[in-house]
């Protein structure tokens, strides 16, 4: 006949098991402490060097008013105004192409019935725009068509979940 585990003798059992949990989270957590967020590199020169991946991550992500201003004034709108069909004629086709600039700049924010958007192109990301001028460059370069920068920065909206517009 087989021996039945005594109540008691399972309560340990599970106080070993929740005990052993508890020092193998520990342990991750240690492991996870170590990394110091420091990377050594080699320098250009051979030199080995400390690289603090922490404090570039850090400051990094701050956002800087005057490139955010040259980036938008002075390479995004710049290239639009510049490369843009001009005239009257145009400018329903130019404010198509600058509703998807801005619903992009304004992650997602689109005019409403009203004509009011609710917030800034202007005032977006960096990164944001950054995205944009790398788009109208490259439209430029290719010497693209305006329904072609049209399509692109639609279909990044959509991409973004940010939608099509509805006319």
């Amino acid at each position: 006949m087989k021996d039945i585990p005594s109540s008691n003798e399972k309560k340990q059992q599970k106080s070993a098991k929740q005990q052993a949990l508890e020092q193998e989270k520990l342990r991750i957590l240690a492991e996870a402490d170590a990394t110091t967020g420091e990377q050594l590199l080699i320098s250009p020169t051979g030199e080995l060097e400390r690289k603090n991946e922490l404090r570039q991550f850090a400051l990094g992500s701050l956002e800087d008013p005057d490139r955010k201003y040259d980036v938008y004034y002075n390479g995004i709108q710049k290239l639009l105004l510049t490369y843009l069909p001009k005239g009257k004629k145009h400018k329903i086709a130019r404010n198509y192409v600058y509703e998807e600039k801005n619903t992009y700049l304004t992650r997602g924010t689109r005019i409403n019935r009203n004509g009011r958007r609710g917030a800034d192109g202007r005032m977006g990301y960096v990164h944001d725009a950054d995205d944009i001028m790398k788009i109208v460059m490259d439209w430029i370069i290719a010497n693209g068509t305006m329904v072609e920068l049209f399509n692109t920065l639609r279909e990044l909206n959509i991409s973004k979940g940010y939608g099509a517009r509805q006319f």
